[in-house]
């Protein structure tokens, strides 16, 4: 039988669903269990299998036409269904290879090596939107200081927990703050960005679909499956951290080179073809010279040469010169 993949996340079901010629179609659907709103009518068995059934409904099926596979952040077992495959959320990240993926939600950091969980938002302040948001989790934010003010959130953790998301393999970040969607791109990237603490270069995914857990479950469950993500999977670009001014020599074969500065505490983007190789050549005091080829993506190459890696929106000025790169870039796809 064809395959149904599920992941339960925190404010809402992503899937991958096979096809009949074998390809499978991703899909995410808001709908997350709350207790608050629930408990009276049913638990968390009846509403993820009414969830289902519906998703299979809208793609004209049956739930019972497909083996059914699962991980996610829900209580199991779930014996209204018949589950082929559960599996630990971080076992399957920890399997992953090809990329260093870091999932991130509104309560949860979580990396192969690290998982760190936040205090319930809604005893973290008096904020309407947040008191909201804890029980309806699935509500896309509209309001640019609690957008930023939940990545914030996010952010203290991360640091005050003195984790560093450094990796050789490109870093890609998941999870369902990066699936649901947003008013304004610019803040799954700003977030993205301001995850990262130590210099360096690094190359950043971003996996809207959820896609990277729910392959590596239907890799477990039959290895001779092959799920292709490469389309529901955004090539970010190569983001580099590189405090303070900066020397910049990029050359391609076509042409003679652009030399340009970047000055301290300032948030620049260049533009890429990935067509052509591109040779990358970098002089900084913190991290010292560099030289080596590049690959760009949705927003190129990116510098960040803060000296304090607080929080883009914290500076005004650079936050705007980030959002106009942003724009610049996005307008581009």
């Amino acid at each position: 039988m064809p395959v149904l993949a599920a992941y339960i996340g925190y404010s809402g079901v992503s899937v991958a669903l096979e096809k009949p010629d074998g390809s499978f179609d991703f899909q995410r659907f808001p709908y997350s269990y709350s207790r608050e709103l629930f408990s009276s009518v049913c638990d968390e068995n009846g509403f993820y299998t009414q969830v289902l059934e519906g998703i299979a409904k809208e793609n004209k099926a049956k739930l019972a036409d497909f083996d059914l596979l699962m991980t996610g952040f829900v209580n199991f077992p779930l014996p209204d269904l018949d589950i082929k495959l559960m599996a630990d959320v971080r076992d399957l990240l920890s399997k992953h290879e090809e990329n260093f993926p870091v999932l991130v939600d509104e309560v949860t950091v979580l990396t192969k090596d690290v998982v760190l969980s936040q205090v319930p938002i809604e005893f973290l302040t008096k904020n309407e939107h947040f008191a909201n948001i804890s029980i309806y989790p699935q509500l896309i934010t509209r309001d640019y200081n609690d957008q930023v003010s939940l990545d914030g959130l996010i952010i203290d953790k991360v640091k005050k927990a003195g984790t560093s998301l450094t990796s050789d393999k490109p870093v890609l970040f998941t999870g369902d703050r990066f699936a649901r969607r947003d008013f304004e791109p610019v803040f799954k990237y700003s977030l993205a960005l301001d995850l990262f603490s130590n210099p360096g270069y690094y190359y950043v995914k971003i996996d809207k679909n959820n896609a990277t857990l729910l392959s590596q479950l239907i890799k477990e469950y039959n290895p001779n499956i092959n799920v292709d993500t490469s389309k529901v999977i955004e090539e970010v670009g190569t983001f580099a951290i590189v405090p303070g001014d900066t020397e910049v020599l990029l050359s391609t074969v076509l042409d003679t080179g652009q030399f340009f500065d970047i000055e301290k505490n300032s948030v620049f983007a260049v533009p890429l073809d990935n067509s052509i190789i591109t040779k990358l050549s970098v002089k900084n005091k913190s991290i010292g010279n560099l030289e080596g080829g590049v690959v760009g993506g949705t927003l190129g190459l990116l510098f960040d040469t803060r000296e304090e890696r607080h929080q883009l929106i914290s500076d005004i000025k650079i936050m705007n010169a980030f959002m106009r790169e942003i724009e610049e870039a996005v307008k581009g796809i």
